[in-house]
C-alpha cells in the first residue's frame, strides 16, 4: 500500500469517549427541554378534544314458541341491529328529535357486537360536546321505536343506558413531550461526538507532528 492509500487509524477509548459525552449533560438537558417543549407545543396545536358516550343493549328473541321462526337467531340479528343502527331508519328519526344534521349524526354513531355476546355496544363521538349530549339522549328510544314499531322484532334490553360523557385528547400530548425529549438527548448527544472525534482527530495529528 502506497502512502497516498495509507489511512490513520484514530484509536477510541470507548470509557474516555463516554465520560466527554456524560460532561456535557448540561447542554444535553438543555437540548431534552428545548425538544419535549417543541414537542409538546406541537401536540397541543394538533390536537383536538374528543368527546364520547357509550351505551349497550342486549338483544332477545320472544320466550313463546309459536312466534319464533326456525330462521330466527339472536346472535345474527345483533349483527342487523349494528348495521341498523347507520341506516336512514333510525338516523333519521335522531336527526329530527335531536335537532342535529343526518350527516353529523351518522359521523359520529357507530356500534359493533361484544365478541362472543348479543351485547351491542353503540357509541357516539364528536368534537362537538353538545352534539354529543343530544344524539345519545335520542340513540336508545329511537332504536327500539325502530325495532318495535318498525320492524315488529323483540323489545331490546338497555344493559347500560349511555354513559357520562368523557373527554380524551385525540393526540397524545404526554408521548409527544417524551418523544421530543429523547430526540433532543440523540441529537445533543450526537453533536458531542462528532465533536469528540473532531478533538481526538486533531490531538492525534498534533502527537505526530
Amino acid at each position: 500500500m502506497s502512502q497516498k492509500e495509507r489511512v490513520d487509524l484514530i484509536e477510541v477509548d470507548l470509557l474516555d469517549m463516554c465520560k466527554y459525552i456524560l460532561s456535557k449533560w448540561v447542554f444535553i438537558l438543555i437540548g431534552m427541554v428545548v425538544f419535549a417543549g417543541a414537542g409538546f407545543g406541537y401536540a397541543k396545536v394538533k390536537s383536538v378534544t374528543e368527546y364520547s358516550s357509550k351505551m349497550e343493549v342486549y338483544v332477545t328473541l320472544p320466550k313463546t314458541s309459536n312466534k319464533v321462526r326456525s330462521n330466527d337467531s339472536a346472535s345474527e340479528m345483533a349483527y342487523d341491529y349494528v348495521k341498523l343502527v347507520k341506516t336512514d331508519l333510525v338516523v333519521n328519526k335522531i336527526a329530527k328529535e335531536s335537532k342535529v344534521s343526518k350527516d353529523d349524526i351518522k359521523e359520529a354513531i357507530s356500534a359493533e357486537v361484544i365478541d362472543g355476546t348479543r351485547l351491542i355496544e353503540i357509541k357516539v363521538n364528536s368534537d362537538n360536546k353538545k352534539k354529543v349530549e343530544k344524539i345519545s339522549k335520542e340513540v336508545l328510544p329511537v332504536l327500539q321505536n325502530v325495532v318495535q314499531t318498525t320492524l315488529g322484532r323483540n323489545k331490546l334490553v338497555v344493559a347500560n343506558q349511555p354513559s357520562k360523557i368523557e373527554a380524551e385528547q385525540n393526540v397524545s400530548v404526554k408521548k409527544y413531550a417524551v418523544v421530543g425529549a429523547v430526540g433532543g438527548f440523540v441529537v445533543v448527544a450526537g453533536i458531542s461526538f462528532i465533536l469528540y472525534l473532531v478533538d481526538l482527530t486533531t490531538k492525534t495529528k498534533e502527537k505526530k507532528k
